[in-house]
């Protein structure tokens, strides 16, 4: 018999806050330790940061938070999936690390933070309606004055697909799949990874993004508060041109500026 195992999604499809860092914990360390620039952003923080404490979204099983940590910076998250965080606690150091289990859309960590981090396009996983517009109200709140806003996202094709199938793995013992799907009246993309194998079966396990571009993230950006300080294509300050695949921004709270020193 085939197993499937599925996670949370409302009636509305729209998943559930901690569906995805519950559905992809046990495999997270294994498929995305080389998703993007350890180093760089390492770097580019600690220096926005400036000695002052940092609030990372989506902290996880603590891909960046460990590796800041150990660069000196105080690092605070906050992650909605008690199974992501579990695996941040194992680690060594990860109990060191204050974390708040909960939707960071809803409630976030009292600060005053220097810098707030979105990575990996953290910021964009919040689709439900009004979600993102929330978080980075609570954002503004939590930055101390002139505090950074740092956003790493992908940045969305001209004419992207309504829907297909992406092969993700393919290995002797399990083969994965993505199948994705877009919402014609929204910028909300649905999918999931899909799973095949003789141990486990057909395994499900779901996420969600926003395609919201550089230009429509500053506008909702600039309405919570913020001001647009720089766009790179990269932690190392990389340009953003038309052939960058992702960006790098950095917003300020009330307008501050604090140059950041980018280690190459």
């Amino acid at each position: 018999m085939v197993e499937v195992r599925e996670h949370g999604c409302q009636a509305t499809g729209v998943l559930e806050p901690e569906a995805y860092g519950d559905a992809i914990a046990d495999v997270y360390d294994d498929w995305y330790a080389d998703v993007s620039d350890v180093e760089g952003t390492v770097a580019t923080v600690a220096a926005l940061a400036g000695g002052g404490p940092v609030l990372e979204l989506g902290i996880g099983t603590g891909r960046l938070a460990l590796p800041l940590r150990a660069d000196g910076v105080a690092v605070h998250g906050v992650d909605a999936s008690a199974a992501m965080v579990e695996r941040l606690r194992a680690k060594p150091g990860g109990e060191a690390i204050p974390v708040l289990v909960g939707d960071f859309s809803a409630e976030l960590p009292e600060g005053p933070f220097a810098v707030v981090l979105a990575a990996f396009n953290t910021l964009l996983n919040l689709t439900a309606p009004g979600a993102l517009e929330r978080c980075l109200a609570l954002v503004h709140e939590r930055l101390a004055p002139g505090g950074a806003l740092v956003v790493e996202a992908f940045v969305p094709a001209d004419e992207t697909a309504s829907s297909g199938v992406e092969v993700r793995h393919v290995h002797p013992e399990e083969v994965v799949l993505s199948v994705f799907r877009r919402d014609p009246t929204s910028d909300a993309v649905t999918g999931s990874f899909v799973s095949l194998s003789p141990a486990g079966g057909v395994r499900l396990r779901p996420w969600a993004i926003r395609a919201v571009g550089p230009e429509a993230l500053d506008g909702l950006a600039a309405r919570a508060g913020f001001t647009r300080e720089r766009r790179d294509g990269g932690w190392r300050g990389e340009p953003f041109d038309d052939a960058a695949d992702r960006h790098v921004t950095v917003y300020r709270r009330d307008g501050g500026t604090v140059t950041a020193v980018i280690r190459r």
